[in-house]
C-alpha cells in the first residue's frame, strides 16, 4: 500500500481488510461488492460462487497444462522449453507444464534428454547463484506433492528421477506410464513433476490433452504450421503457445482458462474490460 501510495494511487481506489474466512464471507455477500475476483482451487471459487449471490466473478483456478510434441519438433528446443516451464519457481506455476505428450516415434530420445537435463537441475538455497530449483512454500506443500508421485507410483507409474523430498524441498521428478486415474494426471500438482506419455495419431494426442477438467495453457512444437494451428483449436485451453511451453504470458495477452480452469480473462486491458460494465447512449437527430 506504500508503494502504491507512492505511485500516486488514490487511497481510495485500493482498501487492505486482514482477516480470515469470517471476514470474506460477509466481504462476498455484501451488496455493495459488484465483483469478486480470486485465484486458487476449484472448492473455494465453487464455495465463493455460491456465496455471491448475483454479481460479477472472475475466477482463475489452476491448470493442468498440456505440451505435444510432434515428431517433426526441434527436440532440443522442446527439452529446453518443457523442463523450464516444468521447473521453473519449483514447478508452483499455474501455466507450468505437467502432462508432455511426446510422439512414439521421438519419445525415447525426448525423454532421454529430459530425464538428463532434471538429473542436472541444483536443488538448494535459491540465494545460491548456483540453485536452479528452490524450495516449495512449505513443508506441508513439498510432502503433498511426495504423496502425489507416490499414489502415481503405487498405481503403476514409473519414476524416471527425482521426487525426493527433504523438507520443502522437492527434487524435480520426471514420470511414464502415469494411470490416467491418478491425482497426478487429473489434478494440477502445483510441484515440480512432469509426466510424459506416448502417442501416436495426433486425435490422440489432442483428447489426451483434453481430458482434463483444468485447463489454461497449452504447448504444440512442431515445424508444420498448419498442425500447429488445426490442433491449437482443437486443444481446449485459455493459451496455446507455439513451439513453446505452456508457461509463456505477457501482460498484453488475455490470460485465462477453459472448462473450470477460470472465469473471465486477465492482464491489464483485459481485466479492465472484466471489471467495466458497459453503457450504450444512442441519441435520435
Amino acid at each position: 500500500m506504500d508503494l502504491l501510495r507512492e505511485a500516486g494511487l488514490p487511497e481510495q481506489v485500493v482498501t487492505v481488510i486482514h482477516g480470515g474466512p469470517e471476514v470474506t464471507q460477509v466481504l462476498v455477500q455484501a451488496r455493495e461488492v459488484r465483483m469478486v475476483s480470486f485465484t486458487g482451487g476449484f472448492a473455494t471459487a465453487r464455495a465463493i460462487a455460491a456465496t455471491a449471490g448475483i454479481k460479477r466473478l472472475a475466477m482463475e483456478l489452476g491448470g493442468n497444462a498440456p505440451v505435444i510434441v510432434f515428431p517433426d519438433a526441434d527436440l532440443e528446443l522442446a527439452v529446453r522449453a518443457c523442463a523450464s516451464g516444468a521447473f521453473w519457481a519449483a514447478g508452483q506455476n499455474c501455466i507450468g507444464a505437467q502432462r508432455l505428450l511426446v510422439h512414439r516415434d521421438v519419445a525415447k530420445d525426448f525423454t532421454d534428454q529430459l530425464v538428463a537435463a532434471t538429473a542436472a537441475l541444483v536443488v538448494g538455497d535459491p540465494r545460491q547463484e548456483a540453485t536452479d530449483v528452490g524450495p516449495m512454500i512449505s513443508a506441508d506443500a513439498a510432502s503433498a506433492a511426495a504423496a502425489v508421485i507416490q499414489e502415481a507410483v503405487s498405481g503403476g507409474a514409473r519414476l524416471l528421477t527425482g521426487g525426493g523430498r527433504r523438507g520443502s524441498q522437492l527434487t524435480p521428478a520426471v514420470l511414464s506410464e502415469v494411470p490416467r486415474s491418478c491425482g497426478l494426471w487429473q489434478q494440477e500438482v502445483f510441484a515440480p513433476v512432469v509426466v510424459i506419455e506416448t502417442f501416436e495419431q495426433e486425435q490422440e494426442a489432442v483428447a489426451a490433452a483434453n481430458d482434463c477438467e483444468y485447463a489454461l495453457q497449452a504447448g504444440v512444437f512442431t515445424r508444420d504450421l498448419t498442425t500447429a494451428l488445426r490442433v491449437a483449436e482443437a486443444v481446449e485451453a485459455g493459451g496455446v503457445m507455439i513451439n513453446d511451453s505452456s508457461d509463456f504470458r505477457l501482460d498484453a495477452m488475455p490470460f485465462g482458462g477453459s472448462k473450470y480452469g477460470s472465469m473471465g480473462r486477465e492482464s491489464v486491458r483485459f481485466a479492465f474490460e472484466e471489471m467495466t460494465q458497459p453503457k450504450v447512449v444512442a441519441i435520435a437527430l
